[in-house]
């Protein structure tokens, strides 16, 4: 398939013009329709220069260029530049799950799954996340990666994507992808978590401030219920102080990275239940 080039300079002004309209009330709720509509424009700028490891990339709302492609293209572009796309194995489905912290560490209860996925690469000398996944079938453990949550799209979903707002008391979550979950928690009980299924796993995850990295420009999502509960909005402002042991968060990441994994994974835009502050 082929990738069309990309002008840099003009990415990185149409990610500034985007990440001022979402940080700017007035056009915020416009904005994040657009999102969850699928017009992806500032993903570009995942493409060479920048990559997703950098927190995750974020999605625009920009279709009016010639230069960004069909659906199929920009999702082999993003897939040459920092992604993998894991096929036919288990992983650990995190998105949106609560979460217990523990001397700064985020441990989530997450579902196992089978089948294909898509992570940051997080390469090694091994190989890359995949590779490392793979491994784990043998040695007790699985890797967080991520595919569409079920519920989460479509009128009969009951699960949406919040968007929580950069602001200066934007609060933390769990950014689980690439998060290592051991076997021997199946089944078993964990504390804040309860007792887990079988088809479930702890996955120790890294703890991410809507403060830092791509979420301060553009904000970060976290899933919950739908039909949208004002009341939800709460946990976008989660905060973990030193010795915060027992907070709960939500695995989350900056604006547009579930839209864009999706878009990778499926060739084809998802078009989430989305609910706005």
């Amino acid at each position: 398939m082929k990738i069309r080039s990309v002008n840099p300079n003009a990415m990185d002004h149409r990610f500034d013009e985007w990440t001022k309209a979402v940080a700017h009330g007035p056009t915020r709720r416009k904005t994040l329709r657009l999102i969850s509509r699928g017009l992806c424009g500032a993903f570009l700028t995942s493409l060479g220069w920048r990559s997703w490891a950098a927190s995750s990339t974020t999605v625009a709302a920009s279709s009016a260029s010639p230069s960004l492609g069909t659906d199929g293209d920009i999702a082999a572009a993003l897939a040459q530049n920092g992604l993998s796309i894991c096929r036919n194995q288990e992983y650990a489905l995190c998105a949106g799950v609560r979460c217990f912290v523990y001397n700064n560490v985020a441990y989530c209860r997450c579902d196992l799954q089978y089948g294909d996925s898509v992570s940051r690469s997080l390469s090694y000398s091994g190989g890359d996340v995949c590779n490392f996944n793979a491994q784990g079938a043998s040695s007790g453990y699985v890797v967080s990666t991520f595919s569409v949550p079920p519920a989460s799209t479509g009128q009969s979903g009951d699960r949406a994507l919040y968007f929580c707002p950069p602001t200066s008391n934007s609060g933390a979550y769990a950014s689980c992808d690439g998060g290592i979950c051991f076997a021997s928690t199946r089944g078993q009980s964990f504390p804040g978590l309860g007792r887990l299924g079988q088809d479930q796993i702890v996955c120790s995850c890294p703890i991410a401030t809507g403060t830092s990295g791509s979420a301060a420009k553009v904000g970060h999502q976290i899933f919950g219920p739908y039909p949208c509960q004002a009341s939800f909005f709460e946990n976008c402002k989660n905060t973990v102080a030193t010795g915060g042991n027992g907070t709960i968060l939500y695995e989350g990441a900056p604006t547009g990275s579930y839209e864009i994994g999706a878009l990778v994974l499926n060739k084809r835009l998802a078009h989430f239940n989305m609910c706005l502050p």
